[in-house]
């Protein structure tokens, strides 16, 4: 149980991160998109490896919220991937006709 609680909490620090930086591409103009893509690629990163150890510590487990926190932290590595994405865009405006 302590371990399904500690990957639970590896989780939510690494969402709230990943979507503070990538939050951030905006807030700080295009001299600081690239740095902020590539430190929400590290959050995402970090994130994809928690939710792994959150399945992992999961299995067998009948725990209902240790399962709402693996949907919710899937679904947050879904938005901070979108997130990403626009922050790309934004990294290359498109040219005007």
């Amino acid at each position: 149980m302590r371990r399904i609680k500690v990957a639970m909490a590896v989780v939510a620090v690494c969402g709230m991160l990943g979507g503070g930086i990538t939050h951030s591409a905006f807030a700080g103009g295009d001299g600081h998109v690239k740095e902020v893509i590539k430190h929400a690629k590290e959050g995402i990163a970090h994130e994809k490896e928690a939710i792994k150890h959150l399945e992992e510590a999961i299995q067998g487990s009948d725990n209902a919220h240790a399962k709402e926190a693996l949907e919710h932290a899937k679904e947050s590595m879904k938005h901070a991937e979108e997130s990403l994405a626009h922050a790309e865009e934004a990294q290359h405006p498109a040219k005007k006709k």
